[in-house]
């Protein structure tokens, strides 16, 4: 075997040195700054205007065509803002046409940008980029408020939604913000200095360092901010005090020195504000924390959801980028803390779906209050060491402890009105963890064009350790009985998870090139659960073995692929199959020693089809299968017992989930009409999913001869099951009213999931279908006058397949409206109004909530950068936050306490000074 890929691997040397011979590679940068162009449109003709080929420039602003038989080219260039470059050049033994240097409109752009319609953006292969001056915004307004007006773009919850997917990371000018945190970039940077917006798929580290595209991307906001506002200084400083103590202070400094840039923010309050903005604080209104059921564990960590309740909030941020080594090496890096201390007051209610028609609810009653603090330093290395080395480096590190302290009231009843048991308990506790994460890339490139030998190497470490008192008073209605429960418990956990692969890509024909990979890695887990109980009349601690466990965990996966990429004119397509051997070893040590061992082989295959039948339109379709193995925690069989009428454990025979998923986009832009549609359908299917099994105890049962379920209470462990599959679709069509002066976005989603869940050796499957139209106006009046207008509803539909008396019907709307006028001279006023309307979900749930914020201001002149304003949090008095979650066993609703009506006073200084020399604090140069 070893001699067959011996052989194989010098014949893929040999054959290539005909196809050195076959390509022309070149880049594209600013004249002045010398910094490279991405997306840069590319035109390749004959001296006679015969088209050869189109391109565009890559991420580090380079591009390769195939080389035409002519001795003589013409090369046509084009990118926005700047003019077009046109140049003959001679084709003869030539493999490298050099760099090609645009230069940046000057009186042209402005005569462009104050015409009546200016172009609202185009198409870049998988690019869509948005020139900032098509969307008219309010005086002093953020990149969020300019990026909301945008087709396509929905931000609701503490994330950004483009064209149906989800945003995992927004850069400035190509460049990491806070650690690709989404939030930071889009409140802090104001629109003034933002030229254009662009939402791309971006590649891996090693696909950027090599070319190779092979599919795998993150959806990313890429902010372009301005030439002209590269240098200098700005940001805000804000400051509020209002009734009832409520408190805002805070603000943003940013130095920008064309590639040398410092941001710092610093944020205090008590009004719920998780985020850097004044101006946004939807945050007070509180809202739902999404928990829809299901695993979570593949959730997004680049994005942190808002917590629900009322969030007291003290942070500090600092972010810098610079380059070195005449701009081969790119540093950047920051530093954020937060401290915040959380007040959560929940009611909710659930309705367990049981096998046969009788019912079973579940009440709660949750107060509590957490303490955090975390702190959060990330940096990255990009070096381009030569023409052939390169590496890129991003180490970071995450600490953070806290202390909690909750009540918990709950009850398990057979109706409204005949309660089974309840719990009365507390449970007070801290924590503390440290991580370590890091991945390196190296890549090495041989004379031959797209022949290139990489290698990547990750790492994460962990360590975590908790202790926590609970104190439990339970009651039996049935029996009259009551009885406590006092115990402390100890944990710490450990994990080590390293990833190496190496990958050599290959060119074999023109526009084809290949892909050999190995790829190791071993996830290497230890946990301890010491759990003691208080004896009866007694002050003493005795361990408690059933409670307790000790935990050792390996996951070993070895991969081995072949990729296959063609890339030529319209079409570009990744496919690779790849043979996946993986080693689950587990061992319980205490109590007693048992061990699980399980070998899983598979083929994992990959394709991506990428088709632009012109420039303005990109078709994409996407498929692959997936592995994902259960949690440390997931196999533990160790039983928790916090809430005594739901107690909980883990599944030591569980197996690897087996995913398929796939998707189809279709994106068209016309920059003559300014027209968009965007369409978005995706969907999955896994086996073995890594679903839930309830058992609820008709009786009083001992679970492992020791702890008591009582009758009504709930017994929850993972479970494979199969089944589980979800569609979803999203459609947007946006045009401008030119009658209004205003763009109006039409959109559509629909979808559907069916999650399976075993309810006492029963399998349920519950489907939840949902549809929902959307309609937006955002106004394009200029910066006086400033509105947008959006509503999205959202009709449910609950089936389940044991009990047809919980299907269930409901929908919901919600509907905002931002308006801001500035009426006259410095004076101005602003409103946010959000409606949200429940219906079918019960009497005491159905309603119409009305919630709005109110301000009136004053800009002081003559350079309007101090402003002073007067706020109404919850004009109305509404406010409220309820919820209702679908999962596989149950339904909930919940009600969630939020920030209630006050006033607040506010002044701002915006700092706004700008100049190509640019000041930056001293020890930033090179």
């Amino acid at each position: 075997m070893l001699k067959i890929a011996h052989f194989s691997f010098i014949f893929l040397l040999i054959s290539g040195t005909v196809y050195s011979q076959t390509t022309l590679r070149g880049k594209v940068r600013d004249k002045s700054s010398k910094e490279t162009l991405p997306g840069a449109y590319i035109f390749v003709t004959t001296t006679e205007g015969d088209t050869l080929s189109t391109t565009f420039t890559n991420e580090n602003g380079r591009f390769t065509i195939d080389k035409p038989s002519q001795s003589t080219l013409e090369i046509k260039i084009s990118f926005v803002g700047y003019e077009d470059l046109s140049e003959l050049v001679e084709n003869k033994n030539r493999r490298n046409l050099g760099t090609f240097e645009l230069v940046e409109e000057g009186s042209l752009l402005e005569t462009y940008e104050l015409e009546a319609q200016t172009m609202a953006g185009q198409m870049k292969g998988d690019t869509v980029s948005m020139n900032a001056a098509a969307y008219q915004t309010r005086g002093q307004a953020s990149a969020g408020e300019l990026i909301r007006k945008m087709p396509g773009v929905v931000m609701q919850g503490g994330t950004v939604q483009v064209q149906g997917e989800t945003v995992g990371r927004v850069l400035v000018d190509g460049e990491p913000f806070f650690g690709d945190d989404p939030a930071m970039a889009l409140q802090n940077l104001p629109v003034e200095v933002i030229d254009r917006i662009e939402f791309l798929d971006q590649l891996s580290d090693q696909a950027q360092l090599t070319g190779f595209d092979d599919g795998e991307t993150i959806k990313t906001i890429n902010i372009i901010t301005k030439k002209e506002k590269r240098g200098g200084e700005f940001g805000r400083i804000f400051g509020g005090y209002g009734t009832d103590d409520n408190y805002l202070v805070g603000g943003s400094v940013n130095f920008f020195s064309e590639a040398q840039r410092i941001t710092a923010l610093g944020l205090s309050n008590n009004i719920n504000q998780q985020n850097f903005s004044a101006d946004d604080l939807s945050g007070a209104f509180g809202g739902s924390d999404n928990r829809r059921g299901g695993r979570g564990r593949r959730g997004n960590p680049l994005t942190l959801r808002e917590r629900p309740g009322i969030t007291h909030t003290n942070a500090i941020g600092l972010n810098f980028t610079d380059k070195f080594d005449e701009g081969r090496a790119k540093i950047t890096g920051s530093y954020f803390f937060n401290e915040s201390k959380n007040f959560l007051n929940r009611n909710s209610s659930r309705e367990y779906i049981l096998p046969s028609d009788s019912l079973q609810l579940y009440d709660e009653i949750r107060n509590s209050e957490n303490n955090s603090q975390n702190h959060r330093l990330d940096l990255r290395l990009d070096y381009d060491m030569s023409e052939r080395h390169a590496i890129i480096w991003r180490p970071r590190v995450r600490y953070e402890k806290g202390t909690s302290f909750n009540l918990l009231s709950a009850q398990n009843l057979f109706n409204p009105t005949t309660p089974i048991n309840e719990t009365e308990n507390t449970t007070s506790g801290s924590n503390e963890s440290s991580r370590f994460l890091s991945d390196f890339t190296y890549r090495y490139k041989f004379n031959k064009e797209g022949r290139t030998l990489s290698a990547k190497f990750d790492t994460r470490m962990e360590d975590s350790n908790s202790d926590s008192r609970l104190v439990s008073v339970n009651r039996d209605f049935q029996t009259g009985l009551r009885d406590s429960l006092i115990q402390n418990s100890l944990g710490s956990s450990n994990s080590f998870n390293y990833e190496f692969e190496v990958e050599y890509t290959e060119p074999i024909a023109d526009h084809s090139q290949i892909r050999l990979e190995y790829e190791v890695g071993n996830d290497l887990g230890n946990t301890l659960q010491e759990v003691s109980q208080r004896e009866m009349e007694s002050t003493q601690f005795v361990l408690d073995s059933t409670l307790s466990n000790e935990f050792e965990n390996t996951y070993l996966q070895h991969e081995v692929g072949l990729g296959y990429r063609y890339n030529k004119n319209k079409i570009r397509i990744f496919s690779s199959f790849d043979y996946q051997v993986s080693i689950l070893d587990s061992d319980r040590l205490f109590p007693g020693f048992e061990n699980t061992n399980r070998t899983f082989r598979n083929f994992v295959p990959r394709m991506v089809f990428i088709y632009d039948p012109n420039e303005n339109t990109n078709i994409r379709f996407y498929y692959r299968g997936d592995t994902d193995a259960p949690s440390v925690r997931q196999l533990q069989d160790v039983i928790d017992n916090s809430n005594p009428i739901q107690i909980s454990t883990g599944n030591p025979d569980l197996d690897q989930e087996y995913e398929h998923r796939m998707s189809l986009r279709i994106r068209k832009l016309n920059p003559e009409t300014n027209k968009s549609f965007f369409m978005y359908m995706g969907g999955r299917v896994t086996s073995n999913y890594l679903g839930n099994a309830t058992y609820i105890a008709g009786r009083d049962t001992l679970l492992q001869g020791d702890v008591l379920l009582r009758q009504g209470g709930q017994l929850n462990r993972p479970e494979n099951l199969d089944q589980y599959w979800d569609l979803r679709s999203y459609f947007s069509f946006g045009f401008p009213l030119n009658f209004m002066q205003s763009n109006l976005d039409l959109s559509a989603r629909a979808g559907i999931t069916n999650r399976p869940g075993l309810i006492n050796d029963q399998t349920n499957y519950n489907r939840n279908m949902y549809v929902g139209p959307g309609i937006g106006i955002s106004s394009n009046l200029g910066e006086h006058l400033d509105f947008n207008l959006s509503t999205r509803g959202n009709y449910n539909i609950v089936r389940s397949s044991l009990q047809e008396n919980l299907n269930n019907n409901y929908y919901t709307q919600s509907t905002r409206l931002d308006l801001y006028w500035n009426f006259a001279g410095g004076f101005f006023v602003s409103t946010n109004v959000n409606n949200q309307w429940y219906q079918g979900l019960g009497e005491d749930f159905d309603q119409s909530v009305w919630l709005m914020n109110a301000d009136l201001g004053y800009r002081f002149p003559p350079s309007e950068n101090f402003e002073l304003k007067m706020t109404v949090f919850d004009l109305l008095n509404q406010n409220t936050s309820i919820d209702r979650n679908v999962t596989d066993v149950y339904i909930e609703d919940e009600r969630t306490q939020v920030v209630q009506q006050f006033f607040m006073l506010t002044l701002t200084y915006n700092i706004r000074s700008f100049g190509s020399s640019g000041s930056m604090p001293q020890g930033m140069g090179n």
